[in-house]
């Protein structure tokens, strides 16, 4: 166990420096005190980000950013982290993202909510054109185990998505399970919903920003556990 651990802290390490060679500002722009109820009890931690963006011609732009959390529980032995490096670029009406990433806990959804899982690494693409206010794209996440075993998952979904009073998208998970899904996110992304439904389990998660406090709420739900989150940012 204490291997894997330094083994995982060793690939985080230079996951986060080659991503953030494409950054032009070390600085984080961007903390949070995460805290929360989830699969292993009361559990707290702090949240780095930070993010640069780039005007490509008239219609276009580039982010590009790394981030991460790091919390710990009474319940558990070691600390639950996750951390990655993204790049995200719109054209017109074609867009791309790339994102790389390590932790001991699987890629959260919607930036928050949290998935026990053994330390691995693994990336993210996904590719989207835009007619108007309707769109598709295909999405993809690889990721590989560090274990005895070396496992390895990856999934495949294409999707279609509507940008009405926000952008709302339905997709199809293909790979290691097989998932339907919906999402929602406001233009200022202060409300985010995320529906799933995989192997006959479904999971709820909703993401509710606070105008007046630097404050974020979430509550997650799957069959076998329920998350609630608050995010204070400063």
């Amino acid at each position: 166990m204490v291997a894997r651990s330094r083994i995982l802290g060793i690939i985080c390490t230079i996951g986060i420096i080659a991503l953030g060679l494409t950054t032009s500002v070390w600085a984080f722009d961007a903390e949070d005190l995460p805290f929360g109820f989830g699969s292993q009890g009361w559990q707290a931690g702090l949240g780095l980000s930070q993010e640069t963006v780039r005007s490509l011609g008239l219609f276009g732009y580039e982010k590009t950013g790394i981030g991460g959390f790091l919390t710990h529980s009474g319940g558990a032995e070691e600390p639950t982290s996750w951390f990655g490096g993204h790049k995200q670029v719109f054209m017109g009406n074609v867009g791309y993202t790339l994102e790389l990433f390590a932790g001991n806990t699987r890629r959260p959804i919607l930036s928050t909510f949290m998935t026990s899982a053994e330390p691995h690494v693994g990336a993210y693409g996904e590719f989207n054109r835009m007619y108007g206010h309707v769109g598709h794209g295909l999405a993809g996440t690889a990721q590989l185990f560090v274990s005895e075993l070396g496992e390895f998952e990856y999934s495949i979904s294409p999707y279609i998505q509507f940008t009405r009073q926000g952008i709302w998208r339905f997709s199809i998970s293909l790979g290691s399970a097989f998932g339907l899904g919906m999402s929602y996110s406001e233009p200022t992304e202060k409300v985010m919903l995320d529906i799933m439904l995989v192997n006959e389990g479904v999971s709820f998660h909703v993401l509710f920003s606070m105008t007046e406090l630097p404050m974020t709420l979430g509550v997650g739900m799957t069959q076998d556990q329920m998350q609630a989150f608050v995010r204070y940012q400063f």
